[in-house]
């Protein structure tokens, strides 16, 4: 290829990475628009025994679901912290899902199970399930089926009107499940509801709570605790607000059963489970002229362990981006489709545009622009001021959800926490930010390759 025609496709290249970036931008201006007005204009309950009082009467039943996979470590204090929520009528339902450690036998141990032999099995992998006469607790051993599949086996057992979903390893605010009720006690329509996940890297646990909240030491989970902030206080609000929330993680979220009992359950054979069944929720609804809200409440919180390794980090993202991908394969049809109302136009779209196009083109973009200044066809300090350009909007973008942070969730009572968030959100967009759209490249091409599994994580154990 001669140099002015590699010129022209640089060109053309960033001429196209400019006005996605452009779009991608007045996307993002626009939700963090949409979470602030909804943050000012809300009025929160932030006294949870108050608001107990004000609901006891009309609370639901909820069965908490915790797919366990290997947890021998730490999964009967995380047990015993789900056991203390501060909540009516609630049962904790454990899902061995195949362990090949001792996760089954420590759990029959410290909580005193024997087998249901009444019990009759309603999915095909269980094996036994165990009771606790003192704990409101059963525990499902079942054949290993992964996450989804544990989900159902839990689904299926459980009886009660709500269920909440839960990896075992996080911990829930002893209030969270009075918080994230809430919304269906609001309006009937309520299908699911998602409440907030925090890094709790560095935060003191005693007895399975969580003592206060504090910032992680290591750097890569502290920039983490910046995207988590971002995606949940500005993204998911806004899109909770919009209509078109079309995720509730998988680590937390509370949904009516029989409605996803009617939509089938959770699928097995994708890894981002969690996304999967809400767009398929949203599907349902429309198809059936009954919509589903799927809402976001940030007050109710989770925590959750960070990877600390960039290993084990990489397989995180391109998991997650496999889960996107698949979600988006098995639901085209709804993307930009009016049938599906705010779910099809900006909920599914905007996931296209983020997920799919926005980690290539913005690599695209970079090589570009470097090509473009190697031969000369634009200066250095052109290229320069586009990094500085894209830098500088994901770091407001970043201000913007540590200072709603501050207004409205409250968490860290140390006031030197938001600059430490503040200098993570810079160092962020040099190296951490590109080496994400790497991964999730290469995610993309784990999901055009079909690559199937979980792959394998490590993830650090809660201070005590």
């Amino acid at each position: 290829m001669t140099e002015p025609s590699l010129i022209f496709w640089a060109e053309c290249v960033a001429w196209a990475v400019l006005i996605s970036g452009m779009v991608h931008a007045a996307l993002y201006a626009f939700l963090l628009l949409v979470a602030a007005t909804g943050f000012f204009e809300r009025t929160s309950e932030r006294d949870s025994t108050r608001l107990a009082r004000k609901q006891d009467a009309d609370l639901p039943t909820v069965s908490i679901i915790a797919p366990a996979f290997n947890e021998v470590e730490t999964v009967v204090d995380s047990v015993r912290a789900l056991l203390r929520q501060h909540y009516r009528d609630y049962d904790v339902i454990v899902v061995n899902d195949g362990s090949t450690d001792a996760t089954l036998e420590v759990l029959l141990d410290a909580f005193d199970l024997h087998r249901r032999v009444d019990q009759v099995p309603t999915h095909p992998l269980i094996r036994a399930v165990f009771v606790s006469d003192v704990y409101g607790l059963t525990v499902i051993d079942k054949a290993n089926g992964g996450k989804g599949d544990a989900l159902n086996a839990g689904i299926s057992i459980a009886t009660s009107k709500l269920f909440c979903a839960i990896d075992v390893d996080s911990v829930l605010e002893p209030d969270a499940l009075l918080r994230a009720v809430r919304p269906f006690l609001d309006d009937s329509r309520t299908v699911a509801v998602a409440g907030t996940v925090r890094v709790g890297n560095g935060c003191p646990m005693r007895k399975g709570h969580v003592l206060h909240a504090e910032l992680p030491r290591q750097l890569l989970p502290l920039i983490q605790t910046v995207e988590y902030l971002r995606a949940f206080l500005i993204a998911r609000y806004a899109w909770s607000r919009l209509g078109a929330l079309m995720i509730v993680s998988g680590a937390f979220g509370v949904f009516d059963r029989e409605r996803v009992l009617a939509a089938g359950g959770y699928r097995t054979d994708t890894v981002g489970e969690d996304a999967e069944l809400i767009v398929r929720l949203h599907r349902i609804g429309r198809d059936e002229k009954r919509p589903a809200l799927i809402r976001f409440v940030p007050e109710p919180v989770c925590w959750t362990q960070a990877p600390t390794r960039l290993r084990d980090l990489s397989t995180q993202r391109r998991r997650w981006q496999r889960g996107a991908l698949e979600t988006i394969s098995l639901h085209r049809q709804m993307i930009i489709n009016p049938r599906y109302g705010n779910a099809g136009w900006l909920g599914l779209g905007s996931m296209a545009l983020i997920d799919v196009l926005s980690p290539a083109l913005e690599v695209a973009g970079y090589l570009a622009a470097f090509v473009l200044a190697v031969l000369g066809a634009i200066s250095w300090s052109i290229f320069f001021a586009l990094f500085a350009v894209v830098s500088a909007f994901g770091f407001l973008l970043s201000a913007a959800a540590i200072a709603l942070e501050e207004v409205e969730i409250r968490r860290f009572s140390d006031r030197s926490a938001s600059l430490q968030l503040l200098g993570a959100a810079f160092i962020e967009n040099f190296g951490y930010r590109q080496i994400s759209n790497l991964w999730r490249l290469h995610g993309c091409w784990d999901h055009l390759r079909k690559h199937r599994g979980w792959g394998q994580m490590t993830r650090a154990p809660f201070a005590t």
